[in-house]
């Protein structure tokens, strides 16, 4: 598989650029940052077929809009958090005083949804907890998937947000990140990746959340 991790924008969210190894199409994940994001592709001669939005954050769509507009890439989101593609509000963006571009999905998505982009298989899992609407993108194939701010290696998103939630997001580590295969390589949207074997046994969540498990 074609992976390309590349943190930017207002607060170093990873976007990632991925795609079949024998092509030249590639799906970005969290685009942040259009401008660098159009430069990557030209660098490579890569074609930009398809927008994987984790979730509402500003920081995870920043340039979406753009790069619709430039490539006319088709945009997947959740039907739950696509309000972050048009809102200020929704999207956090009034926090950091950044305006976002507003821009309609194409593909919205829900649990179980199955869909080909840049030569991948992807596998929509439901992981709501940072938000309502947080999804993970599981490639089986290639035995990995990319998980927004649901999880973090050794640590879990923020649930202090608008529509974030503690009992969510315990359900969504517990019941479904983790109840994938533990070779299974986990793509977190800030810093470095990790191994659902390792965060079984190093998520503080699991600790964190005792009480709740029963």
């Amino acid at each position: 598989m074609l992976l390309q991790i590349i943190p930017c924008g207002p607060v170093d969210a990873n976007m990632i650029f991925v795609g079949a190894d024998d092509g030249k199409t590639v799906a970005v994940i969290d685009p942040s940052d259009a401008d660098l994001a159009l430069a990557v592709l030209k660098e490579h001669g890569w074609t930009l077929s398809d927008i994987l939005v984790t979730h509402r954050h500003f920081d995870h769509l920043l340039g979406v809009a753009k790069l619709k507009a430039e490539t006319n890439a088709t945009i997947y989101i959740s039907e739950q958090d696509a309000c972050g593609l048009s809102s200020n509000l929704q999207s956090l963006s009034l926090m950091q005083r950044i305006s976002i571009t507003p821009v309609q999905p194409d593909v919205l998505l829900h649990d179980g949804d199955m869909f080909e982009a840049a030569g991948l298989s992807f596998r929509v899992l439901a992981t709501p907890g940072h938000t309502v609407g947080g999804i993970t993108y599981v490639c089986d194939e290639q035995r990995c998937a990319f998980c927004g701010d649901t999880l973090f290696r050794e640590s879990y998103g923020r649930i202090d947000f608008p529509t974030g939630d503690f009992h969510s997001i315990i359900h969504s580590i517990r019941e479904v990140l983790l109840k994938l295969p533990e070779d299974y390589r986990l793509y977190p949207g800030h810093e470095e990746s990790t191994t659902v074997a390792h965060e079984r046994v190093y998520n503080p969540i699991l600790s964190e959340a005792e009480p709740w498990f029963v």
